[in-house]
């Protein structure tokens, strides 16, 4: 017997056996599962769509546009995980007279997921940070700050796991 044919037949064979062991759903090609994962970050109280003033930001951004888009997203897909990385506050007279608490309402009502702290998140100090709090309906997520001895302690997790349509996401800032 030729080598060839001796590896062919042997490697059928082997196949062969080893198939018996195995159930034929085992061979069956998984579902796959889909999650979009959306992610903001650095939005600076940016409420409104920028200015039409000849910038090169003029009339993108704002809220409603972001909305929209989630809206749409949401539609599309099953499963959505909606994050910010910081810096929430700061930049528009919005944070200045308000000091976040229409963001952290505009965040809750797109139904964010969870967000982490950047450092204009602070500009109005760690006390300020705790005042919106009640406004959020996510939870903040920072791993790198200690607020132990501060109004935020117990009140920011170190992570969060979200678990979307049976895939399980971990999330820490």
């Amino acid at each position: 017997m030729k080598r060839r044919t001796f590896l062919q037949r042997s490697l059928l064979s082997a196949g062969l056996l080893i198939s018996g062991t195995f159930p034929l759903s085992a061979l069956e090609a998984k579902k796959l599962q889909r999650l979009t994962i959306l992610h903001t970050n650095d939005w600076h109280s940016r409420i409104e769509p920028f200015p039409m003033d000849g910038g090169r930001n003029q009339g993108l951004g704002g809220i409603a546009r972001r909305a929209q888009m989630v809206q749409q997203i949401r539609k599309e897909s099953e499963e959505v995980l909606l994050l910010d990385s910081g810096d929430i506050f700061q930049g528009t007279p919005y944070f200045n007279f308000y000091k976040g608490e229409p963001e952290m309402k505009l965040m809750s009502a797109l139904g964010y997921d969870a967000a982490t702290i950047g450092n204009h998140d602070f500009d109005a100090g760690v006390e300020g940070l705790h005042k919106v709090l009640p406004f959020a309906s996510f939870p903040l997520v920072s791993s790198n700050y200690d607020f132990s001895d501060t109004v935020l302690h117990n009140q920011i997790l170190k992570h969060k796991i979200f678990d979307k349509g049976g895939i399980k996401v971990g999330v820490f800032g």
